[in-house]
């Protein structure tokens, strides 16, 4: 027998989250754990450092901002696609949303969020991109 409890745990969908602004990320890591059906299995600052540490976490879906300070989020997205055709992806950016998103999805993201918009709005980004 299952309870409650321990069907919500299994439900969890794992969430990598790649940003490079430590007090952004770390807000982002708060708001998804807050979510009874996520969970953030890792993080990274970089592009390198996310690359090394996905195949170990195991995520149902990546989180990346598209702007990196020591490289590309549109990169990554690139080499994730290539990794793990069907892995999810959303791009997030606070700059320029409408150029940034149509290269995002060119990239090969999921989805597409606007920082400023806020956790509500991204979390619904990130679920839409986990059903689809």
């Amino acid at each position: 027998m299952i309870f409650a409890a321990e069907e919500s745990y299994m439900s969890k969908k794992n969430i990598f989250v790649v940003e490079d602004q430590a007090a952004v990320r770390e807000g982002i890591v708060e708001s998804l754990n807050r979510e009874a059906d996520l969970n953030v299995c890792g993080e990274a600052d970089d592009l390198p450092r996310a690359l090394s540490a996905i195949p170990n976490t195991h995520p149902d879906l990546v989180l990346t901002d598209i702007q990196l300070k020591t490289s590309s989020g549109l990169q990554l997205i690139r080499e994730l696609r290539r990794l793990y055709p069907t892995l999810p992806i959303v791009a997030m950016t606070m700059f320029d949303p409408i150029g940034c998103e149509r290269q995002a999805m060119a990239a090969g993201a999921s989805g597409f969020a606007i920082k400023q918009e806020g956790a509500g709005k991204l979390i619904s980004v990130i679920r839409e991109a986990l059903e689809n």
